[in-house]
């Protein structure tokens, strides 16, 4: 990570629980946290010497107990064996539902958030002039090469995508949800907002899709920049599958913007009134426009094999020759 403040690293100790359940979730917590947080398994907290006033504790009621005999003004988060409650987490439940819990709890504890990073992103902007289903797929695809070399985050501005049905996803906190958040508060983070899926990480496209209408320019703003606090992420890939308000500011964020259109003549005029809009946003910015024409997507079933299947396809491949280079080159218009 390039310039920038360092991070100050905090630490996230789980205990109290059989020992297999303790290394899967910090194993996931790892992944998902990347270098934001420590991860560690501990036996007895009453033998740590450290107990930083950086430290979370994660685990069972009893663990978390002896955890309090170090001091009150500890942070602890309890994996409860019940309905979760205020300030724990049920924890029969899969690790991407614990991370979503733990980390809910984990940004609202005072003095804890780990400090933002300069992170110098690159953001690449999908659209579309029409109703092109392969556009979800095509980004996806995208976003899954670049995340096997960088942290990548997806956002999904799409009228019913069908990325949920397409790749059999958990319902929960989705677009909506993350900006109604960060009306509430500007300075809240991704974290409780965010999934992983293979390579990326990603925000559910809205339930509602009438939501992406009543979107106000200041909501994308703030979206903006939770994305830029965030150390994860090299790149932001977003999809605008649907016009809204605030949408000149994705443009202007944009490293590179990717156009799928159809073929024939319909197509070709629908294509030059969308660009003609998108040169409007970008105003006097000089942010490279490129043009694809996508094949029809192949899928015999739902599930996340088809990241596998289309990326090692025709569609990974077209996806490979756009972006091909350290800065994703391609050809253009």
């Amino acid at each position: 990570m390039a310039g920038g403040e360092h991070m100050q690293i905090h630490t996230m100790m789980l205990g109290g629980l059989e020992p297999p359940y303790m290394r899967k979730l910090a194993l996931y917590l790892t992944s998902r946290l990347g270098e934001q947080v420590t991860v560690g398994i501990v036996d007895n907290p009453r033998a740590c010497e450290d107990a930083a006033k950086n430290t979370v504790w994660v685990g069972s009621e009893q663990f978390l107990s002896e955890v309090r005999e170090k001091g009150d003004d500890l942070h602890c988060i309890l994996l409860a064996e019940e309905n979760e409650t205020d300030g724990s987490v049920f924890r029969y439940q899969s690790c991407e539902k614990l991370y979503q819990g733990i980390m809910f709890l984990y940004r609202q504890m005072e003095g804890i958030r780990p400090k933002s990073v300069a992170l110098k992103q690159k953001w690449l902007v999908f659209t579309t002039d029409q109703t092109i289903p392969s556009l979800m797929a095509f980004s996806v695809v995208c976003a899954q090469i670049l995340g096997k070399t960088a942290g990548v985050l997806y956002l999904n501005f799409s009228e019913c995508s069908g990325m949920d049905r397409v790749f059999l996803l958990e319902d929960g906190t989705d677009l909506a949800d993350l900006l109604m958040a960060l009306r509430e508060n500007g300075a809240a983070g991704l974290d409780a907002s965010v999934r992983r899926m293979a390579e990326m990480d990603y925000v559910l496209p809205p339930v509602n899709p009438m939501i992406l209408h009543e979107i106000r320019e200041e909501d994308i703003t703030r979206l903006i920049q939770a994305a830029e606090r965030s150390a994860s992420y090299r790149y932001v890939v977003v999809v605008l599958g649907t016009s809204c308000c605030g949408i000149e500011r994705v443009f202007h964020r944009a490293f590179r913007i990717f156009h799928l259109t159809g073929r024939g003549g319909l197509a070709e005029c629908s294509r030059q009134e969308w660009q003609r809009f998108i040169r409007l946003c970008l105003g006097e910015l000089q942010v490279p426009v490129e043009r694809i024409v996508l094949p029809d997507v192949q899928m015999e079933a739902c599930g996340e094999h088809l990241i596998h299947e289309w990326t090692e396809g025709e569609l990974g491949q077209i996806a490979s020759k756009y972006l091909a280079g350290d800065e994703i080159s391609g050809p253009q218009d």
